[in-house]
């Protein structure tokens, strides 16, 4: 069986409930993709999933989900013979014993567990006490008067339990920050939608999808748009204008305005982009408040604050950084030689007349 262990959810009040019935659903949602139907019980702020050890993983990437111990339940008199057998092939350098009487069912209080047991182990095994850098721990939670022990803690995402607060269209790239971006939004418990624009990249934006489905409770659907049909009329108007440098800043508008239209037909309630400040042209403080002018839903930007370090941490840890660093490089047909790096509303709006003079845009 698995140990899992929420932190967050436990701070909801009276909807903590829901939050934890909505973590279970997804818990079991994840494991029933694998083909495997989980009995799961609710205990003192703990969730026990009766399954094989080797589905830890997966349910480590559960949003909601602080961490994860693949367990051996036992009466507490039991420990040491279970631990004589198990840990009889292991030559660690030092150990500790790490207990936590999760309420006050047993009535013996942590510290004495602690105590109990490491006296156990030194005598029988001859293994040396580090508190403080342990080759191995031996962890034992006490759950209503039984004893799980377990020799591992998976970190788990933490946040929200995924869908438990709407629906946003993501615009997704097939670069680093737009799946970061989704996966961040995931953790806080929000439902995806993708819109793609493609550029002979949609068979890697799918592939990127399929990641970030791993931490999703449902799996998310893949808008493709043709990027060059789309936005070719508009990159004609602005070379007839003499204005081709405000492309970068009308392309990611015109991604806003697409997203939310299926933003309304999807009911979702905003937009996520990757963007983060001042990493490229259209990414400046000027250009960002004109491109989000454009739409009246949110447009929520998860990565403003954070460095490429940071984002590319977390793409390693999602598994999207990988699948980039393999894609074939593209540069978009459209990008000038010269860009509006700090654009004005008095500039966009003689654009804007300029398209809806010809059809091409609808307020």
């Amino acid at each position: 069986m698995i140990i899992v262990r929420y932190g967050e959810i436990a701070l909801k009040g009276k909807n903590r409930k829901a939050f934890e019935n909505k973590l279970i659903e997804n818990i079991q949602k994840a494991l029933a993709r694998k083909g495997i139907e989980a009995k799961i019980r609710s205990t003192q702020g703990r969730l026990i999933v009766d399954v094989p050890h080797e589905f830890a993983e997966i349910i480590s990437k559960v949003p909601g989900v602080v961490s994860v111990s693949p367990a051996w339940k036992m009466e507490y008199e039991e420990i040491p013979e279970f631990l004589s057998r198990h840990l009889c092939n292991l030559k660690p350098t030092s150990f500790k014993v790490d207990a936590r009487r999760i309420n006050k069912a047993f009535h013996k209080p942590s510290q004495q567990i602690n105590e109990e047991i490491g006296a156990f182990v030194v005598q029988h095994f001859g293994w040396k006490v580090n508190l403080d850098s342990p080759e191995l721990v031996v962890g034992i939670e006490m759950i209503e008067g039984q004893a799980y022990v377990f020799f591992e803690t998976i970190k788990g995402v933490g946040g929200l339990p995924s869908s438990s607060q709407g629906r946003l269209v993501l615009l997704m790239s097939v670069g680093i920050d737009s799946p970061v971006a989704g996966f961040l939004m995931l953790k806080r418990g929000v439902s995806l939608i993708a819109l793609h624009f493609d550029q002979g990249h949609a068979e890697l934006a799918q592939r990127m999808i399929d990641v970030l489905n791993q931490y999703s409770s449902e799996p998310i659907e893949l808008i493709v748009v043709n990027h060059s049909e789309y936005f070719q009329p508009y990159v004609t108007e602005l070379e007839r204008m003499g204005k081709r440098e405000w492309t970068c800043v009308i392309c990611k508008a015109l991604m806003l305005k697409k997203a939310e239209e299926v933003a309304k037909e999807k009911s979702a309630l905003g937009i996520v982009t990757g963007d983060s400040l001042g990493q490229v042209a259209s990414q400046t403080l000027e250009n960002l408040f004109l491109e989000s002018s454009v739409v009246k839903m949110p447009v929520y930007r998860p990565l403003i604050g954070m460095d490429k370090d940071e984002t590319v941490r977390i793409a390693r840890q999602i598994g999207t950084f990988e699948l980039f660093v393999k894609a074939a490089r593209h540069s978009c047909p459209f990008r000038p030689s010269s860009v509006v790096t700090r654009g004005s509303a008095y500039g966009l709006n003689k654009i804007l007349e300029a398209f809806r003079s010809k059809s091409l845009w609808r307020d």
